[in-house]
């Protein structure tokens, strides 16, 4: 079993809705989200996340628990195909493996 999270612009989230429904896979669950520019500017910056001085802003995580297989198929689909609403911003995806389940 995998963990997939996405995270984009607020405006993201109907498209990872529909990119779950495609393939079947239930949404766990989704939060908003008000990010900030508060990183300390002498660390080094993340290679996976946009960090600048531009306002915060409102963005949205879903995810969900589903197969490895529909993982990856969803992996290889955002590579492909990106989900965007500002083109500096492309939603950014996270895949965990969940080891246990209660």
């Amino acid at each position: 079993m995998k963990f997939l999270a996405i995270m984009g612009h607020e405006e993201t989230r109907p498209k990872v809705r529909a990119l779950f429904k495609e393939y079947q896979v239930n949404m766990f669950s989704n939060v908003s989200i008000r990010g900030c520019n508060c990183e300390n500017k002498s660390a080094g910056k993340q290679s996976w996340w946009p960090t600048d001085d531009m306002v915060g802003s409102y963005s949205s995580l879903c995810f969900a628990i589903l197969d490895d297989d529909k993982a990856e198929a969803i992996m290889l689909e955002l590579e492909r195909n990106p989900l965007v609403v500002d083109k500096d911003f492309p939603a950014r995806a996270f895949l965990m493996n969940v080891e246990k389940t209660a």
